[in-house]
């Protein structure tokens, strides 16, 4: 059972990024807008971490965004 938190109390420290108000795929316009970077850096971003394709689109899971961040302090 997935909940989310109810109160202050329970979030953690990646609750307060500016991810967390993003929905659970990202896409480069999401990038873009968190990140502060153009559209052609967007995709280069997308492109070089795990990512799916749904028809025309690309998307990335922002777990995957977080823990590249967590890990290596930077996005490629």
């Amino acid at each position: 059972m997935n909940r989310k938190p109810s109160g202050p109390a329970e979030r953690s420290l990646a609750d307060t990024s500016p991810l967390s108000d993003r929905p659970e795929w990202l896409g480069p316009r999401d990038i873009q807008e968190v990140f502060g970077i153009g559209r052609t850096k967007s995709y280069q971003v997308i492109n070089a971490l795990p990512h799916i394709r749904v028809g025309g689109l690309i998307r990335v899971n922002r777990r995957t965004v977080q823990k590249e961040l967590l890990d290596k302090g930077r996005l490629p």
